[in-house]
């Protein structure tokens, strides 16, 4: 659902500014608003993957490789083991285990102390509940405080990072990309986001 939309260009042409909140606060130019939805499918992309990933162990690579382990053909090439996935193996398999193990940050003590299975449902919550909420436009404000929150954890965890002596290059760049989509109210533009918040709780939006 897009959202009221002013122009101060001459008749004809198309507007150059769009209104994201219900209060006219948050006026951005209209490519920036299309940049902003961009972002927002594109990390909803990457979470709902994730937790298709790890939920159901489907993996996808894009290339294929013969017995030498020499890739001889690209495009999309999926495969399923019901094994690696955190539902379809019963929820034996755990999706975090590696990770958690690998932590050595200043708050890895906040994930290795979690109750046993707590860490995979809230991984799993996190991850499906993010990629629904960027998907729709929905809950942008929960979403971005607690992707940005996740994030955080995730980066401290693992401090310092490989690769950069600060950043991680994923963890704090979906930290701030999520936080920003939020301030933004990018589930407004192309998303159910006017709708969400008209019908439910603030406490949810």
């Amino acid at each position: 659902m897009r959202v009221s939309e002013t122009s101060t260009s001459p008749p004809g042409l198309p507007p150059k500014t769009v209104k994201l909140d219900r209060g006219g606060r948050v006026t951005v130019p209209r490519p920036a608003a299309i940049a902003a939805t961009l972002l927002r499918l594109t990390l909803a992309l990457v979470y709902l993957w994730g937790f298709i990933n790890q939920a159901f162990g489907v993996s996808y690579t894009n290339s294929a490789t013969n017995s030498a382990g020499q890739a001889v053909s690209y495009g999309w090439h999926f495969s399923y083991n019901s094994s690696l996935g955190w539902i379809t193996s019963g929820f034996t398999h755990s999706p975090t285990a590696a990770f958690i193990g690998n932590t050595h940050g200043p708050l890895a003590f906040v994930l290795k102390n979690l109750p046993t299975g707590l860490d995979d449902v809230g991984w799993m919550f996190a991850l499906g509940g993010l990629g629904v909420a960027l998907a729709l436009g929905i809950c942008m404000r929960v979403a971005g405080w607690g992707g940005f929150l996740l994030n955080m954890l995730l980066w401290l965890s693992l401090f310092p990072p490989g690769g950069n002596p600060i950043v991680d290059g994923m963890h704090t760049t979906y930290a701030f990309a999520l936080l920003l989509l939020g301030f933004l109210h990018a589930g407004n533009y192309f998303g159910l986001g006017r709708w969400w918040e008209a019908h439910t709780p603030s406490l949810i939006h």
